[in-house]
């Protein structure tokens, strides 16, 4: 039964990994990001682990999962865009909606553009999201994507990638912008962009500022999540 007053401190959950590396405000993984309650459910390992997926990965997300569920949670979030990877093992494990990635909303962002315009894909290493991660999320090939990996900007590798130095905001970016630029290079039209990668998330503002792209990423995600609450939590 439908509670009929919800409490307006339920929390929403995030998933995120042991080792994540440097994380700043705006990540939806760092305390603060957000101006509502946030419970995070820890899972061992990184996103290395979700390149090719693994029993064991999805067993531990859908614990994890689990977890924040008995926790008193109203909605469920993944701190890593390659989570799609395991969207729908994730949304059966509870009762409580689950956005695994930012990924997620490619099918929406496509019915949305009349499916004609690119879509710009920002993601964090391009070699690392494959055709399964897109597929998982909804995303056939005909998507009519452009992707922009991060591997070539030198904060974003050394921070996130190699796990060398902790993150600086205006190193991260510039790298974010040159990026971004690039990708507008080769297609100036873009109808939107999505920010894969959960370090890229921060620099949201900062894209729509300088390049007059609607951009979209898992913190809207939990956003709608969040202010969908009074339809969305269940007793």
């Amino acid at each position: 039964m439908r509670k009929s007053s919800p409490n307006p401190a339920l929390p929403v959950g995030v998933l995120l990994f042991a080792s994540a590396g440097s994380r700043i405000v705006g990540d939806p993984g760092m305390p603060g990001t957000f101006d509502f309650p946030v419970e995070y459910g820890v899972v061992p390992g990184s996103y290395r682990d979700l390149l090719q997926g693994s029993d064991r990965a999805r067993d531990q997300l859908c614990q994890a999962a689990q977890a924040l569920e008995q926790r008193g949670v109203c909605a469920i979030a993944g701190d890593c865009g390659l989570m799609a990877l395991y969207q729908r093992e994730l949304a059966r494990s509870v009762r409580v909606p689950v956005v695994s990635s930012s990924l997620v909303l490619l099918p929406l962002l496509r019915t949305m553009l009349g499916g004609e315009r690119k879509i710009g894909l920002l993601t964090g290493h391009s070699q690392l999201l494959t055709s399964r991660h897109l597929e998982a999320a909804g995303i056939g090939g005909d998507a009519n994507l452009m992707i922009q990996g991060m591997e070539e900007e030198p904060h974003f590798r050394d921070v996130v990638l190699e796990g060398r130095r902790p993150q600086d905001y205006a190193l991260m970016a510039q790298d974010v912008l040159h990026a971004v630029g690039r990708m507008v290079a080769r297609e100036p039209g873009l109808g939107a962009l999505v920010l894969e990668c959960s370090n890229l998330t921060t620099f949201a503002w900062e894209v729509e500022e300088h390049y007059h792209i609607p951009v979209f990423d898992i913190n809207l995600a939990i956003r709608v999540l969040r202010l969908g609450r009074d339809h969305i939590c269940y007793g």
